[in-house]
C-alpha cells in the first residue's frame, strides 16, 4: 500500500490534534491499540484503562515500526519533556497530541469511513446471536458481491475500539461492509454507530446480556436502538417480530422497518415455507422454491438466519446465492459447537460446547436445544453449567430461573459450577441428579469428568454452557488428556 489511510490534514482535522514536534507528513497503513499488533507503518493508539496505560508501550510500538503515535493531552502535560525528547529523537515518527485517545481513534475511523460514500454498510447488534448473524450475513454477501468486494468484522472486534479498528480494513475495492456492534457500557453503541452510520441494521434480540451494567432490559433496548439512529430514508431496520422491544427499537427509524420471525405471515413475506427442525443438524426450509439447509442447530439460529434473509432480499441478492451463503456456515468456535466425544472407555457422547458467553436467554436456549434432542430410549443429558456473568442485581433471579427450568427436564444430571450457580442448585429439586462446585478449578473439573466417564452411556448428550471466564472448555481438554478423542463425526 503506497497511500496513507488518512492524509496529515485529514487526520489532524478529524482528531483535533496537534503535532508535538515539527510537522511531518503522516503516513500509516494500519491501526493498532495493542503494541503487540503493531507493524511497520502503523498508527499506534495507546488507550488508558483501569489497569493499563497504553502510553507505557509507546517505545515497544516504535520498535515494531509505528509511524504515527497518539498521546493524550493529560499524559503529555505530566511528561511533556519526555515526549518532546522522544519525538525529537525519532524524526520519522509523527507524535500527535489529542484530548482523548479513545475518542481520537473513533474520530479518525469516522473520517476514514466517510472516504467511501458508495460503500453499503450493514450493522448487526443484539443481546445474543450477533456474531452468528454477522457470519451468516457476510457469507451471503460474499456469494453475491465476491470475497474481494466484502469487508466484515473479524472475530469479535465489535466494541468501542474493535469497531473503529475494523473499519480501517475498508479498501477502495469493497462494495459491502458487515460490522458487528457490541457493548459493555452506556452509549458505547451510540459512539460506534456514529462512526459507521449504517444503511441497514439488524437487531437480533433484546435480552439480558450486560443487564448487570445497564440495569434493565429497557435500558439495554435504549442502547441497542442507537444502532439504527443513522439509517437513511432509503435504508432499512430489521427486528424480530416476537421481541417485545421491536416497536420501541424502531420508533425513530427513518427508513423501512422489516420484522422477521417464525410467525406464518412473516415467513410468507420472505417466501419461506416447509420449515423442518432437524435438531442437531439444523433447519431445513424452502426459500422461494430453493431448498435450503441451515447447518446451525437451535430455533434461535433459524430466527437469526431469517433476519439475514430479510436483509439479503432487500439488498437484491438472488435466492440461489442466499441459499449458498446460508449453507456455507457450519458453526462457530465456542458457540454451540457440536462434536463427537469418545471417552477413554470407548463410550461415544454427543458434545455440545457453548462456552463463549452466557446469559439467561442464551443458557435457556441451549438447555431447550439439548432437551429437544431425540435419541434412543434411555438417552441421558449431562449439563455442566457455569456462572452467567455481568448480570448484576439480576444475577440471583436469573440463576434461580435456570434451576426451575431444569426441574422440567427428565433424565438429566446437572453439574452446577460457580458461586452464582448455587442459586440454580438450590432451585433444582432432585439433588440426587445434581452436584454443586463453588469454583471452576482443576479439582472440580477432575471430579466432573470422572463422574461422566463412569456414568455416561453410548450416545448420551453432554452440554457445556457458561460465561467465557468459567473456562468450561477445559473439561473437553481434560477428557482428551485422559485418553478420550474428539471428532467432528456425527453420532
Amino acid at each position: 500500500m503506497t497511500e496513507s489511510l488518512l492524509t496529515t490534514e485529514e487526520l489532524l482535522c478529524a482528531v483535533k490534534g496537534v503535532e508535538i514536534s515539527s510537522p511531518k507528513n503522516v503516513f500509516f497503513s494500519s491501526v493498532a491499540t495493542d503494541s503487540r499488533n503493531v507493524s511497520s507503518g502503523s498508527l499506534f493508539v495507546p488507550l488508558v484503562g483501569e489497569k493499563q496505560n497504553g502510553h507505557n508501550y509507546i517505545p515497544q510500538a516504535m520498535e515494531k515500526g509505528a509511524s504515527v503515535v497518539f498521546v493524550a493531552a493529560e499524559e503529555f502535560s505530566k511528561k511533556s519533556e519526555f515526549y518532546e525528547k522522544l519525538a525529537g529523537e525519532n524524526p520519522l515518527v509523527a507524535f500527535i497530541k489529542v484530548k482523548n485517545t479513545l475518542y481520537a481513534l473513533q474520530d479518525a475511523a469516522l473520517a476514514y469511513v466517510e472516504k467511501f460514500p458508495g460503500l453499503v454498510k450493514i450493522s448487526i447488534t443484539g443481546s445474543c446471536g450477533k456474531t452468528t448473524t454477522k457470519e451468516l450475513m457476510a457469507s451471503v454477501c460474499i456469494r453475491h458481491f465476491g470475497e474481494k468486494h466484502c469487508v466484515y468484522t473479524k472475530g469479535n472486534f465489535n466494541s468501542e475500539t474493535g469497531l473503529p479498528l475494523s473499519v480501517f480494513n475498508i479498501r477502495k475495492e469493497h462494495q459491502i461492509a458487515v460490522f458487528e456492534m457490541g457493548m459493555n457500557r452506556e452509549n458505547e453503541i451510540g459512539e460506534i454507530s456514529a462512526v459507521l452510520k449504517s444503511k441497514y441494521g439488524i437487531i437480533t434480540n433484546i435480552g439480558t446480556a450486560h443487564i448487570g451494567i445497564l440495569g434493565s432490559r429497557e435500558n439495554i433496548a435504549k442502547e441497542k436502538r442507537k444502532s439504527l439512529d443513522y439509517i437513511p430514508a432509503d435504508g432499512a431496520a430489521f427486528v424480530p417480530a416476537s421481541d417485545d422491544f421491536a416497536d420501541y427499537c424502531t420508533q425513530n427509524v427513518k427508513g423501512e422497518v422489516v420484522k422477521f420471525g417464525l410467525e406464518k405471515e412473516n415467513l410468507e413475506k420472505l417466501g419461506i415455507c416447509d420449515v423442518e427442525d432437524c435438531g442437531i443438524l439444523g433447519t431445513k426450509f424452502v426459500l422461494q422454491e430453493q431448498k435450503v439447509q441451515l447447518h446451525l442447530g437451535g430455533q434461535y439460529n433459524f430466527i437469526n438466519a431469517l433476519g439475514v434473509i430479510a436483509c439479503a432480499i432487500k439488498l437484491g441478492i438472488p435466492c440461489n446465492e442466499i441459499k449458498e451463503g446460508i449453507e456455507a456456515v457450519k458453526g462457530l468456535s465456542g458457540r454451540l459447537e457440536i462434536k463427537k466425544l469418545i471417552l477413554k472407555n470407548g463410550v461415544p457422547l454427543l458434545l455440545i460446547q457453548d462456552c463463549y458467553n452466557a446469559n439467561l436467554d442464551s443458557m435457556s436456549a441451549s438447555i431447550d436445544f439439548c432437551a429437544g434432542i431425540k435419541g434412543q430410549n434411555g438417552m441421558k443429558k449431562y449439563f455442566v453449567l457455569g456462572d452467567m456473568k455481568e448480570l448484576g442485581a439480576e444475577s440471583e433471579k436469573a440463576h434461580r430461573e435456570i434451576g426451575k427450568k431444569l426441574n422440567k427436564i427428565a433424565d438429566c444430571h446437572v453439574f452446577f459450577v460457580g458461586p452464582e450457580m448455587k442459586f440454580a442448585f438450590e432451585e433444582f429439586t432432585d439433588k440426587a441428579r445434581a452436584e454443586f462446585y463453588k469454583a471452576n478449578d482443576a479439582e472440580g473439573f477432575e471430579k466432573i469428568a470422572q463422574t461422566i466417564i463412569e456414568k455416561a452411556s453410548k450416545n448420551d448428550v453432554l452440554l457445556l454452557k457458561g460465561s467465557h471466564s468459567m473456562e468450561l472448555e477445559k473439561l473437553t481438554e481434560l477428557f482428551v488428556k485422559k485418553g478420550g478423542m474428539l471428532t467432528d463425526e456425527s453420532l
